[in-house]
């Protein structure tokens, strides 16, 4: 029953799929029950096509291992394109995650982040006309054996992956009885607190905690959004299920100071835990301890280490009140404020989806081909908001306070 209100919920409030709509699932192959539901309930809500594409992060494992040194920094530019029509031709995607941990030795790293950098670079258009929000889009987590096991390593896998079951639809609301409409009541709510914070206009967020001290100017004009979004022809769509969040654009130029990490994340099959950053004049310049893995990745390209979000979350979210670490980005940043580098959402600035990239760069929009979450939320921090030279609380040992 829930992982029919699940898919219910994917297709009714994730990309609220109407008559004539065409789907687009990206999942791996333990997903295929869950996909199985999401197919059924798009096509008993009028969808005209549901394609699929899966993709196994063991054969990505294999094509690390044993491809040719000659051919690691090549993306097919086909499938660029194919990735690309798919987007342009309207189709609204899902995308079901579930983190992937292998052990790989140094040269294996070495190679698999190049083969990252080269499709992060070839598929920065599609990403980037994605994140501009043309199409309904949603990201969810499903469970895998290999993500279970390394969340409950004392269980056996299959009550492992039962246990993760049990959690994701708490956090999804798919346990509850009317679940669509728990997930219409979780939206109004995010939307108050959102319409609170764009009433201020904010010049600037100062984030402080026992692990953090950092400003984070925000761009002139900034959006907050929480909940619910809509596509540049209005249509009504939910990102990220389950969230608790709410998010606006920060301006790229002026962050200083430093954060921590304060929840592990998964950075294509890395595990990055207790590293601190620290930032000057908007870019990273310092990461302690040394992490060769992560300040590679800052290099990807010149957003890759500067900032494109920055999300508000309590302390008191449903996430959060599991007491897990979930060690997915999607579940533990919605347990946790936290920032972004990389890629900014133009939707999060007044007009920013009619203004040319030169003027959105000006303004403080990030542009980068990747687009990375780190928590740095926790219950000893606090924020303000800097509003003509004052200082008004935002959260209070991570509890809201307007």
């Amino acid at each position: 029953m829930y992982i029919n209100n699940y898919a219910k919920i994917i297709i009714g409030i994730g990309i609220s799929v109407k008559k004539g709509d065409l789907v687009k699932i990206n999942f791996h192959p333990e997903h295929l029950p869950l996909v199985r539901e999401i197919v059924k309930e798009a096509y008993k809500n009028g969808a005209k096509f549901v394609s699929l594409d899966m993709r196994d992060p063991e054969m990505e494992n294999n094509r690390s291992e044993f491809l040719a040194e000659e051919f690691v920094n090549e993306y097919p530019k086909c499938i660029v394109e194919n990735e690309y029509n798919y987007a342009v031709s309207g189709f609204s995607t899902i995308t079901i995650q579930a983190p992937h941990f292998s052990a790989k030795n140094e040269i294996e790293t070495s190679k698999t982040s190049a083969i990252n950098k080269a499709k992060s670079l070839a598929m920065y258009p599609v990403r980037k006309f994605g994140m501009a929000n043309h199409n309904k889009w949603v990201v969810v987590n499903a469970p895998t054996t290999n993500w279970a096991t390394n969340v409950f390593p004392d269980l056996p896998p299959e009550k492992a992956v039962e246990l993760l079951w049990t959690y994701i639809y708490r956090a999804t609301k798919s346990n509850e009885s009317d679940p669509l409409l728990a997930w219409k009541k979780q939206d109004e709510t995010l939307k108050k607190i959102a319409k609170k914070l764009n009433d201020y206009q904010f010049s600037a967020l100062h984030f402080i905690s026992e692990e953090t001290d950092v400003t984070i100017p925000l761009v002139k004009n900034h959006i907050w959004l929480g909940g619910s979004e809509t596509t540049q022809a209005g249509e009504r769509f939910m990102s990220n299920i389950p969230v608790e969040e709410v998010w606006t654009m920060p301006n790229k130029y002026g962050v200083n100071g430093y954060i921590s990490i304060t929840k592990p994340i998964v950075l294509e099959g890395e595990m990055i835990d207790k590293v601190k950053l620290f930032f000057q004049n908007g870019k990273v310049v310092k990461i302690e301890p040394h992490h060769p893995f992560l300040q590679n990745y800052l290099l990807r390209d010149e957003g890759a280490s500067m900032l494109g979000e920055v999300a508000l979350v309590s302390v008191h979210s449903s996430i959060e009140k599991t007491g897990i670490v979930f060690k997915s980005t999607l579940l533990d940043e919605n347990a946790s404020s936290h920032i972004a580098l990389g890629q900014a959402y133009s939707d999060n600035l007044f007009q920013g989806n009619s203004m040319a990239d030169e003027k959105l760069n000006q303004l403080g929009m990030n542009f980068s081909s990747i687009h990375q979450d780190l928590m740095i939320g926790s219950s000893t921090m606090n924020v303000y908001g800097v509003f003509n030279q004052e200082k008004i609380q935002i959260m209070e040992n991570g509890l809201w306070k307007i």
